[in-house]
């Protein structure tokens, strides 16, 4: 397309539209508030109790007592700074093209700052040991996880799906995008900022969640879903979608901060020696053996700001070569697959690192596994005390154990205004619940269900 042909697409992916609130009257809905629908969603981010509780649960070390290294508050943030910079250049690539009205500038640097502020709102405790934690335990057989009813008499049902498949992202998006502001808080974003989030567009029960093991969209927000690709311009057909152009930027701000900075953690833990982060930077900045040997004197900080400031343009210079592309919804690829060497090869590097190394560290081994039966007890636990809330349809027909467990995650209030809901409700309740769990209260909880 020529220049400014994009303009019409663009107007539609900065849509200001969220989720129509259910019941909302004329007055509710009116309002002097003189911040922009996405200055408002950045903020409803930074004020809620899931953006605040991401202090306490792991970016890769479980429960690193460091106090330097990353959690997933202190990640999200600098992704958020990344992803400012990276819309920084698609804002004046926009302009010069005609794409976008130079106005329409801070509206979609808040639409980036937000999507990266929220990318990991919705990761269970543990982090990626916690969502391999809850899957494994789903994925016993289904008397155990569900019930001999599902077993026996009808097939999984969606929200049984879900859990099977139990996503981050997903449940980030429920978060972000839901309307009724209950207990867990749900956000109500703006279309364009939860487009800017999704990076893989279809739903669980989708053919590529089973086949990729990734999704973003549990079956309750199917119609949101749907409903928010419309209005982006990016439906393809019912519980699938193109990617909106600014989602593969904060995927590429979250690539960038996770390959520097917790790599910069692995050397605060002593896993990786200085040395090795050292020579990685130098040869992702292609210096000479001199130079090399002189920017070792300097604090390692100095040099991954400098490796930081390599990746950001030369990843958007990705973006800005493919863009026809892109806004075609026909890159599936993250755009560090296509940096020019001697970057794709310190990203490379460091995954290889990660994986022969990091990851297989011995105490974060450790840790994992004592997750990995915290969250199945847990969990365990309360779809149990759900299962028997829901068959006798009355909290006062359960047992005392599932009682107890009820009121440990939702206390008395709550499970009476509920106790006739079905027990797939209280299936992604229970979804909620976990992922709303710090490290620290998930290791507490499940000691006393435990009763230790």
């Amino acid at each position: 397309m020529t220049n400014g042909q994009h303009a019409t697409r663009w107007t539609a992916l900065l849509s200001e539209q969220r989720v129509p609130r259910a019941n909302a009257s004329a007055a509710q809905s009116a309002t002097d508030d003189p911040r922009t629908p996405f200055q408002t969603a950045y903020d409803r981010i930074v004020f809620s109790t899931a953006f605040r509780r991401l202090a306490r649960k792991t970016q890769v070390h479980p429960l690193a007592e460091n106090d330097h290294v990353h959690n997933r508050l202190t990640h999200s943030i600098e992704v958020a700074s990344v992803g400012r910079s990276l819309g920084s250049h698609l804002a004046r690539f926009l302009i010069d093209r005609g794409d976008m009205p130079p106005e329409r500038t801070d509206d979609l640097l808040w639409i980036m700052s937000a999507a990266c502020l929220c990318h990991d709102i919705g990761n269970p405790p543990f982090g990626h040991a916690g969502e391999n934690a809850l899957r494994d335990w789903a994925q016993r057989p289904p008397e155990l996880a569900f019930g001999t009813p599902l077993d026996e008499n009808r097939p999984a049902t969606e929200s049984v799906d879900d859990f099977l498949l139990f996503e981050g992202n997903a449940q980030g998006y429920r978060l972000a995008s839901w309307y009724d502001n209950n207990r867990y808080g749900y956000l109500r974003l703006t279309y364009a900022t939860l487009g800017a989030m999704v990076k893989y567009p279809w739903i669980s029960s989708h053919p590529d969640a089973k086949a990729k093991g990734k999704h973003n969209v549990y079956s309750t927000e199917r119609d949101i879903f749907d409903a928010m690709n419309r209005e982006l311009g990016r439906f393809v057909e019912p519980v699938l979608g193109r990617r909106h152009p600014m989602s593969l930027l904060t995927e590429a701000a979250d690539d960038i901060c996770y390959r520097v900075l917790d790599l910069e953690d692995a050397g605060e833990l002593g896993i990786i020696h200085e040395s090795e982060i050292h020579d990685l930077f130098s040869n992702a900045l292609g210096l000479d053996e001199e130079d090399a040997a002189r920017a070792s004197a300097r604090p390692i900080s100095e040099r991954r700001s400098r490796v930081m400031s390599a990746l950001i343009p030369a990843t958007w210079s990705v973006f800005e070569n493919d863009y026809e592309a892109i806004m075609a919804g026909e890159r599936t690829t993250d755009l560090a697959s296509d940096l020019p060497e001697p970057l794709k090869e310190f990203m490379n590097a460091v995954d290889a690192l990660y994986k022969a190394r990091i990851f297989s560290e011995r105490s974060k081994v450790a840790s994992e596994l004592g997750a990995h039966k915290a969250l199945g007890r847990i969990a365990g636990s309360l779809c149990e005390a759900c299962r028997e809330l829901t068959a006798g349809s009355s909290y006062k027909s359960c047992g005392f154990r599932a009682r107890r467990c009820l009121e440990l995650a939702w206390g008395l209030a709550f499970i009476t205004e509920n106790e006739r809901q079905p027990y797939d409700w209280w299936l992604h309740q229970t979804m909620d619940y976990l992922s709303s769990l710090t490290d620290n209260y998930a290791r507490q909880l499940s000691r006393e269900i435990e009763g230790t």
